[in-house]
């Protein structure tokens, strides 16, 4: 093993350097720090004005409530917005400004910004009219453009040098991607990669027409997941839409060297609709890899193709006669340089945005300082000092490629990864060790992992999961659940997998681990498995468990499973699987405590969010409940399944979950309570506030008679406590039924509490809004109108359900961040 920085400064050294800083930092230093003064010439003293350069930071700042702007999800803070950045556009030539927008609801129109300017938003901070990872647009998700006809021919100013990645779009009229129709000034080197489309017109669109002029080349697509499109190609040459009737028909477009690979689409109406321009043939169109499966009653015409021309390999439906198919096109270009556009950095302001006493700026500057020179003296071992380590960093550590592996996506690397955590499991108790996942496509087998230790996945790394079942160890059943999910006996470890641990970080700069969950699928599908699917991230009877910045991609099953675990993070996820894919849950905190949730973007087959704790007699006799969970800013999109269930398997107790923030697109339910007589346990204290839904069979959902037991040995008569469920301020819009909430027969669902609830309903909705039985509670400020059984108790006054005021303990933990980390060697 190589480890990756080696610091042998002696400790007389170190103090001579920082008492060397500390000379130079307080000469040059000023003693003034000032607060800032409105236009009015009021004194600003919360957010001063520092008199220092910190890395990344501007010298002015000030925080939009200053300007009447009020986070309360109602007020319109257009003008504070405004007003803001007008004031502070006057410190563009003396250190630049910044405008904090705090903890709230912020909602706003359009506002510009200035020079020398950041905008800062808190973590707690929510924009309203903008959306958040994801497009829901009523025309083109992203539109690329360059100029309309002559007026753009003469301005002559092209886009290019584009990379789009990681785009979740949702737009039925429109396309995921649209290039033109104004192109005028040339479209060129566009790269899209990771595009998620759902019930959308189409994938990516060009859109020209004579007139246009100029062109649209070097296209590279690649990674698309469609559902339920119109067309997955469409070119249009007659788009038409001048400006004026000036525009000269001979100014026609170059359209070449388009290129699409890697593209799986469901329930698409027609696979490709081409048309180029009589005269000018759109040319060099590549499509390979593509599986395209049809809606039930597709079009008759499956590829319409005029005036183009290019060639294809492994399309099913096979394309049109123009674009022939060719053996020699093993895969469509997609370029392996960066653009230097990938190498710049985000401008995020390292220095608190309060008035530090000077001698604080200047120790916190000296050890940065101090850490840097660390650094520089050696590049590839880390064996930093005691009382050294950067916040958030491992002592030791190490790269994969320093044990073997090889990332070209062929070669397994299940041994390298299992050599190298055995060889860094021996700092534990020594400061802690860090595995690096350099650049490249890593295929591996099952692992496990150790203590004290930081799994991280470089931004351009790519894990890949393994179809060689030997390279997956057998595990028995999780004993709250006596059997496996998918068969009776045990169950594949999982891709990512440990047990007994304490401190361990999953993490990476957004890097991709695929599960290649097709394989998986098939099987399960076809009855062919004798054991349960894997996950593609489990962590078993752990201690301080983070999981964040990752994407993961067709898992075989459940994507993320903490069980049996406490003070458990998962933050920062992108998890998508098709939406028909079986049991592809999101995050599934399974008997832990204290658990957060939070910023999570989620497309399954299954629940978003399952919480659980066992299954029956199994669940009951090992009674470790999932308790104290914090569920925060998730966006959910899953049309047979719930944003949030509780259960089905509760049989250990799950109490205290608290979710907000939530929103939830073309998905069966929000928040859904699944049980049976046989589970035992409870499901109490939950509390929901402040969900937006959209296109949703159920808002409420509550089920008594779930069903699915592990064997028939379940007691029918060890029957569940389901009490305290409180929802508020909840929006819905093209809904077919409110509430679908049906208890237990001498066992009611009690305490159940609605307030400001605001359902749109569908126009073909369900003429009953609400079914309710063996439930009690209350309403307030419902419509449609509650039933019966949850009646308003003071009608004309909105009173709302609870919500807990207090914060639990793991909302005050902070990630591990490691803000220093070393390049891979060179080879």
């Amino acid at each position: 093993m190589s480890p990756y920085f080696q610091v042998k400064t002696r400790v007389l050294y170190k103090y001579y350097v920082a008492l060397l800083i500390w000379v130079l930092l307080i000469s040059s230093t000023t003693n003034r720090v000032e607060g800032r003064r409105t236009e009015e010439g009021s004194l600003v003293n919360r957010h001063p004005t520092v008199s220092y350069k910190a890395v990344n930071c501007r010298k002015h700042s000030a925080v939009v409530t200053e300007f009447g702007a009020k986070g309360d999800g109602k007020t319109l803070n257009t003008k504070a917005f405004k007003s803001a950045i007008n004031h502070l556009s006057k410190f563009a030539l003396d250190g630049g400004a910044q405008l904090i927008v705090p903890p709230g609801r912020w909602l706003t129109g359009s506002f510009s910004l200035i020079s020398h300017f950041t905008l800062f938003l808190h973590k707690d901070a929510v924009l309203l009219a903008s959306q958040n990872n994801y497009i829901v647009s009523g025309d083109d998700c992203i539109a690329i453009k360059s100029g309309w006809d002559e007026y753009g021919i003469r301005f002559n100013m092209p886009t290019q040098h584009v990379i789009i990645r990681h785009l979740t779009c949702i737009s039925p009229t429109s396309a995921t991607i649209a290039l033109g129709s104004e192109m005028s000034g040339g479209i060129r080197n566009i790269r899209a990669e990771h595009i998620t489309a759902i019930d959308t017109e189409s994938g990516v669109r060009i859109k020209s027409s004579p007139g246009r002029g100029a062109y649209v080349k070097d296209i590279f697509v690649r990674k698309m997941t469609m559902k339920t499109m119109k067309y997955v190609f469409w070119m249009t040459g007659y788009y038409q839409s001048d400006p004026d009737p000036y525009f000269n028909p001979h100014a026609l477009p170059i359209i070449e060297d388009i290129n699409y690979m890697d593209m799986v689409a469901e329930n698409v109406s027609m696979p490709g609709y081409l048309e180029g321009i009589k005269g000018d043939v759109f040319k060099g169109i590549c499509m390979s890899n593509v599986t395209i499966g049809l809606a039930r009653q597709p079009m008759e015409m499956l590829w319409n193709c005029t005036n183009v021309e290019g060639v294809t390999n492994r399309v099913k439906p096979q394309p049109c006669g123009l674009l022939r198919e060719d053996e020699n096109v093993v895969e469509c270009p997609f370029p392996k340089d960066r653009l230097p556009i990938e190498e710049v950095e985000f401008k995020n302001c390292l220095a608190p945005l309060v008035a530090y006493n000077k001698v604080v700026i200047i120790a916190l500057l000296s050890v940065i300082i101090l850490q840097n020179i660390n650094l520089v003296y050696s590049r590839t071992v880390r064996v930093l000092d005691d009382g050294m380590i950067p916040k958030g960093c491992r002592k030791h550590g190490a790269f994969l490629t320093d044990f073997g592996g090889v990332g070209d996506g062929k070669t397994s690397n299940t041994k390298a990864f299992r050599a190298a955590i055995a060889s860094l499991s021996q700092y534990g108790s020594d400061g802690g060790s860090e595995l690096i996942v350099p650049p490249g496509k890593w295929l591996t087998g099952s692992f496990n992992l150790t203590s004290n230790f930081t799994l991280y996945l470089d931004k351009n790394a790519v894990l890949i999961a393994s179809k060689d079942e030997s390279e997956w160890p057998v595990l028995p059943p999780l004993p709250s659940y006596g059997r496996g999910r998918d068969a009776p006996a045990g169950r594949f470890a999982s891709l990512i997998f440990g047990t007994n641990l304490t401190d361990v970080v999953i993490t990476g700069g957004n890097a991709t681990i695929d599960g290649q969950g097709a394989y998986w699928w098939g099987k399960f599908k076809k009855k062919e498995l004798d054991l349960t699917r894997p996950y593609l991230i489990e962590i078993m009877f752990s201690d301080q468990v983070q999981i964040f910045n990752l994407t993961l991609l067709n898992s075989p099953s459940w994507n993320v499973h903490p069980v049996y675990s406490s003070n458990v993070i998962v933050q920062g996820l992108t998890i998508i699987a098709p939406v028909d894919s079986p049991n592809t849950d999101g995050i599934n905190p399974d008997s832990c405590t204290n658990v957060r949730i939070e910023d999570n973007y989620i497309v399954s087959g299954d629940d978003c969010i399952a919480v659980k704790s066992g299954w029956d007699e199994y669940g009951i006799k090992f009674g470790m409940p999932t308790q104290h969970v914090n569920i925060r800013r998730l966006t959910c999109i899953s049309p047979d399944s719930a944003t949030i269930a509780l259960g089905s398997e509760m049989s250990g107790g799950i109490q205290d979950i608290r979710a907000e923030q939530i929103t939830a697109i073309n998905t069966e339910s929000g928040v859904r309570i699944k049980t049976a007589p046989g589970r035992g346990a409870y499901v109490k204290d939950i509390f929901v506030q402040d969900m937006t839904l959209k296109t949703m069979k159920y808002v409420f959902w509550m089920t008594g008679d779930y069903g699915s037991h592990p064997d028939p040995g379940f007691d029918p008569k060890s029957l569940p406590v389901i009490s305290g469920i409180n929802y508020r301020d909840v929006t819905a819009d093209d809904v077919q039924m409110s509430g679908n909430l049906a208890g237990i027969e001498n066992d009611k669902f009690t305490g159940i509490c609605f307030s400001n609830v605001t359902i749109t309903l569908a126009e073909k909705h369900q003429k009953v809004q609400w079914n309710c039985s063996n439930i009690e509670g209350s309403s307030s400020g419902v419509n449609p109108q509650a039933c019966d059984l949850l009646p308003d108790k003071q009608p004309g006054k909105s009173v709302p359900c609870p919500f807990p005021t207090d914060k639990l303990a793991i909302d005050d933990v902070e990630l591990k961040v490691c803000s220093i980390r070393p390049k891979p060697p060179r080879n």
